[in-house]
């Protein structure tokens, strides 16, 4: 509670005179602050985000969840990962298992050995496609979790 300026007594805040002595009180004078508009940054859905990496991985396309969130380089270093080892190596594996089983003995691959190898290394494959798959979901549902915490503490995005 503000003082009168002249006898001291207790004035009401917006008095704009003293109810004992009648002196006119200064008005207070607030500098102006100059008001810097709020940035307000969209936040990530980190399902939605998990959603993208997995409809997009099982086409080969890994780290597009990646690229959703920002994270552009690592989505471009998965996206070329998941090409390869997805379309280049599963091709090059159905190609081997199919030529191999059709032309068994008169092709450069022939007997019972050299298919069962080729089908094992297709499961393998196929493994190392899911294990990517997830991992890289994953990664980008944590990513995204950790984009939002960011921007809700400090106001911007981390990368």
């Amino acid at each position: 509670m503000p003082f009168c300026k002249r006898c001291g007594s207790h004035i009401p805040e917006d008095a704009r005179f003293c109810p004992y002595c009648g002196a006119e009180q200064p008005i207070a004078v607030t500098p102006a602050t100059p008001t810097i508009p709020a940035t307000t940054f969209e936040k990530k859905d980190p399902g939605l985000t998990a959603l993208i990496a997995i409809v997009a991985g099982f086409f080969g396309l890994w780290g597009v969840g990646h690229i959703y969130i920002g994270k552009v380089a690592r989505g471009i270093a998965l996206l070329i990962l998941g090409i390869i080892i997805q379309w280049f190596l599963g091709i090059a594996f159905f190609m081997a298992t199919f030529f191999g089983m059709t032309f068994g003995p008169y092709g450069m691959m022939h007997g019972p050995g050299v298919i069962g190898l080729m089908l094992f290394a297709s499961v393998i494959w196929m493994i190392i496609i899911l294990v990517g798959l997830i991992w890289q979901a994953y990664d980008a549902y944590n990513l995204a979790k950790y984009y939002n915490n960011y921007v809700q503490t400090y106001q911007r995005p981390p990368w």
